[in-house]
């Protein structure tokens, strides 16, 4: 019979780490197995192995790609962190089932755990270190451990005697003690570790493999002199060279020579550019008690911020080093060139990056929709499944509805209303900000249709992407996917919760009720994503080609948890459920990547740091941030003119959101220097278009801006061809490119073929719409007169005579023509509201043109038509 052995290897009380492993006792190969449990405790992360599925306490678990055979006589094994902790033999899992085969529950072996001991070291011969090994229940069997020493900053030989061998228990025994020799000397040393490792154990498990010997010094250190350096600030000049002069410092002469070495750094100003490299070991004679060292700094006549380089003292000899980092501060003195930081109107730009949204809405389109090229879409969107699901937003330049990016952007939209609701109001976009996340939140609503089910995407992506034309002229079957207890898609619904909480806040303070409603639905969302854990991209596979789930779903936990927390607390509550289960799922950040539509732990990261202030979130973030401000050539890849490039694949959306981030980061928690404002603004201007090519990456904004955005809507082709007509019919305002494919600011081309610098999406303008309201609150700028912000364009209903009368600006009488274009089923347009006029004087359409249901006429005199229907 197949076994299965539980063991835990280590509890801390509040989690737990643990192995399981399977032996095939059979006499064939154990294939594809999945092993089923029930346990009172939550799975938190899993290695080996994967969770297929959780109901309650009932786990089922399944091989991981690698270790799906398990031969005859073999084991095989997998581990996962859990809590609570204080696992005992009440509390571990029981009734396993091995492949349909119930197996029962195994007793749980006794744990064996060692502790630190601390000794005085004494001036000669030795003194024992006992430390003692505790086995947590006596046992029917001999039990043993091997046991060996291992130096931390204490060295075997000099400090302490190595000591290996293998301890054993008796029957009934519990308790062991092992002997390490210390060996004293009378060298004033500082205290000093090793450590007693436990392993390999048999009829038992480890739960504390490690123990820590300290080793007291008694002896008294000479008194030695200090060494510190200071700042310096200089004027960086217009060309040449001008001296920062550091002085170093000794607390008090000595008779002997002093040494110590120094080397410069780079801050956010570059060796070569902006200063020179300088290292070397500065020497005091006995008795002097001051010494400078001098970097040459160049100067120039580029406008730049003020920059910094550091002073770096180390390995001194007869002192000690108190303060071992001067900074140097480069004032620039060069007036502003155009553009410059400050230089455009942020609030056009931020008007402009909110309309773009609005070009990308389904469904059934308000009257208020400010982009008169869109009409209703996609009208039948859920029809297949029972349900409506019409509404929301597509993705990019197509027209699927992904679940996971389109949630994620709102999320980020309502962290730049939480954060910077005063710029957006003092602008005039408040109303529209809020109207842009309502129209997502009402979908994620919508499509939340009982409390353990969310249909995450409309469209296919193979037969979307094969259509080239606008929204309004798709004929293609839309087929709905949901993930639900049986699929699940903890990522998925997690982020879903973390927009309806975040969008909770956002209209709390003008719609109590809507509040209420967003919050009710993200706790019910958050719940499904914590109790059925599993990837979407597993569930819905078609997302997988194209929105997979790589970072997996524990940063939505933490993400969708904080934001549910800050949400609850918005209502006036006190409760901190949410907060402890964030806190309880946090697993850091990785420093070379950002926020992402994937992966959401830099946010979690920062909304962490500014509920607890807890150094841990602080470190990471800044430990992160550095790492993307860091020019030096050991952080963040960087291009000549100044973008922090990351992917080839949408690289101004990456460097969007860190600024976003960095901002939010910078204003509410803390920031050196001003490093990380800095960068984040610098990063919105280059996207504008303070670049070596002036070029700004944002549709209709500024000098060179993209002309032919990858995008069907924009392009209005009417023959299913991306080439066809030669150039877009419409202006996607707003919209930000994807930009630079490398880590070169001419590595793009505005072609409407290259969807990799050239195509758009709702996640590219997230959190560059939340940078630049802040930006807007920082710098200010004008937002264009509401009455003034719509964009007009050539309909996918307009006919060849429209397209050329509005070419030329005829004017004259009012007449709204029918469509030469072939439309879905679904698709409803009024066309009188496209007012495009006719000369007062006869003129002839072609039949071509009264196609649309216009009673046939050769000549039209100053008449108004309105078609409301297509054929």
């Amino acid at each position: 019979m197949n076994t299965v052995q539980f063991s835990v290897t280590n509890d801390w009380g509040s989690g737990f780490t643990a192995n399981m492993s399977i032996a095939n006792n059979g006499t064939s190969n154990l294939s594809n197995w999945t092993l089923e449990f029930d346990a009172p405790f939550e799975i938190t992360n899993i290695w080996n192995a994967e969770i297929v599925s959780r109901q309650g306490n009932h786990y089922v678990i399944r091989n991981a790609s690698w270790n799906g055979t398990v031969a005859a006589g073999a084991t095989t094994a997998f581990g996962f962190q859990a809590g609570p902790g204080n696992i005992t033999t009440t509390t571990d899992p029981s009734d396993y089932v091995l492949n349909g085969q119930p197996l029962g529950t195994p007793g749980l072996l006794p744990t064996l755990s060692i502790n630190d001991v601390t000794v005085t070291e004494g001036d000669s011969g030795t003194t024992n270190a006992v430390f003692t090994v505790n086995l947590s229940a006596a046992s029917t069997q001999t039990v043993s451990v091997n046991y060996a020493t291992a130096n931390g900053t204490a060295t075997a030989g000099s400090d302490y005697t190595a000591t290996s061998n293998t301890l054993s228990f008796t029957p009934g025994q519990t308790s062991q003690t092992i002997s390490v020799p210390i060996v004293g000397n009378t060298l004033a040393e500082g205290s000093e570790s090793f450590t007693l490792n436990l392993s390999n154990p048999t009829n038992a498990t480890i739960s504390d493999a490690q123990a820590v010997g300290t080793i007291i010094d008694n002896d008294l250190a000479p008194v030695l002199p200090q060494l510190s350096i200071n700042d310096v600030t200089l004027t960086e000049g217009d060309n040449g060279t001008t001296n920062a002069v550091f002085t170093v410092n000794l607390s008090a002469a000595n008779t002997q020579t002093i040494s110590v070495n120094y080397a410069t750094a780079n801050g956010t100003a570059t060796a070569g550019s902006d200063y020179t490299t300088t290292s070397n070991t500065l020497s005091f004679a006995p008795g002097q008690t001051s010494q400078t060292i001098t970097v040459q700094v160049k100067g120039d006549t580029l406008d730049e911020v003020n920059e910094t380089f550091t002073l770096n003292l180390s390995s001194p000899t007869n002192a000690t080093i108190a303060d071992a980092q001067g900074i140097a501060t480069l004032q620039d003195n060069d007036s502003p060139s155009s553009p410059q930081p400050g230089a455009f109107n942020y609030g056009e730009a931020l008007e402009k990056s909110i309309l773009f949204y609005e070009a990308q809405r389904s469904g059934d389109l308000p009257a208020t929709n400010r982009v008169e090229w869109r009409g209703d879409s996609a009208l039948k969107d859920g029809a297949d499944v029972g349900v409506d699901l019409t509404g929301g937003y597509y993705d990019a330049g197509d027209h699927v509805k992904f679940g996971l990016p389109m949630a994620s952007s709102m999320t980020m939209l309502g962290w730049g209303v939480v954060e910077y609701r005063d710029a957006y109001e003092q602008s005039g976009q408040l109303p529209y900000i809020l109207d842009t996340i309502k129209w997502g939140t009402d979908y994620i609503i919508k499509a939340h249709t009982a409390p353990n089910e969310f249909w995450g995407q409309v469209g296919l992506g193979g037969p979307d992407h094969a259509f080239w034309g606008p929204a309004e002229n798709m004929t293609m079957a839309r087929p709905a996917f949901k993930i639900d207890a049986q699929h699940p898609g903890s990522d998925l619904a997690g982020e879903a919760a973390a927009a309806l909480a975040a969008a909770s806040i956002v209209f709390r303070p003008t719609d109590t009720a809507y509040a209420d409603l967003l919050l009710d639905h993200a706790v019910e969302l958050y719940n499904f994503a914590d109790t059925y854990r599993g990837k979407y991209s597993d569930s819905i596979p078609d997302a997988a080609n194209f929105y997979n789930s790589y970072s997996g779903y524990n940063d939505e936990l933490v993400w969708g948890a904080t934001w549910l927390h800050n949400a609850i607390e918005a209502t006036g509550a006190t409760d901190t459920t949410y907060l402890n289960k964030a806190e309880s799922y946090y697993q850091g950040v990785y420093k070379g990547w950002t926020q992402s539509w994937d992966d959401k732990s830099y946010g979690a990261a920062i909304l962490l740091a500014q509920e607890t202030g807890k150094p841990q979130y602080r470190n990471d973030v800044e430990g992160w941030l550095n790492h993307w401000t860091d020019k030096s050539g050991g952080g963040a890849t960087y291009t000549p003119g100044g973008l922090a490039w990351l992917s080839q694949w949408g690289s101004l959306r990456y460097s969007a959101n860190t600024a976003f981030l960095a901002g939010i980061y910078s204003d509410t928690v803390n920031d050196p220097n001003n490093r990380y404002s800095d960068f984040a603004e610098g990063q919105i201007d280059y996207i504008l278009g303070d670049n070596p090519n002036n070029r700004s990456y944002m549709v209709g904004f500024g000098e060179n801006s993209p002309q032919n955005p990858h995008h069907r809507g924009a392009h209005g082709s009417t023959t299913n061809n991306i080439n066809d007509p030669v150039d877009n019919r419409n202006v996607l305002v707003g919209a930000l490119v994807g930009g630079p494919s490398a880590p070169n600011d001419n590595a793009y081309t505005d072609d409407r073929t290259n969807y990799i610098t050239n195509e758009v999406a709702l996640d590219y303008n997230a959190g560059f719409t939340g940078a630049l309201a802040r930006m807007y609150g920082e710098l200010e700028g004008d937002a264009i007169a509401s009455s003034q912000a719509t964009v007009s364009g050539l309909t996918p209903w307009d006919t060849p005579e429209q397209i050329a009368k509005t070419n030329a600006e005829i004017t004259g009488a009012e007449i709204a023509l029918g469509s030469n274009t072939t439309y879905g089923e679904d698709s409803q347009v009024n066309l009188g509201m496209n007012d495009y006029y006719l000369p007062d004087s006869t003129i002839s359409l072609s039949d071509q043109a009264l196609s649309s249901g216009i009673p046939p006429a050769t000549n039209v005199v100053g008449a108004e038509f309105e078609s409301h229907s297509l054929i």
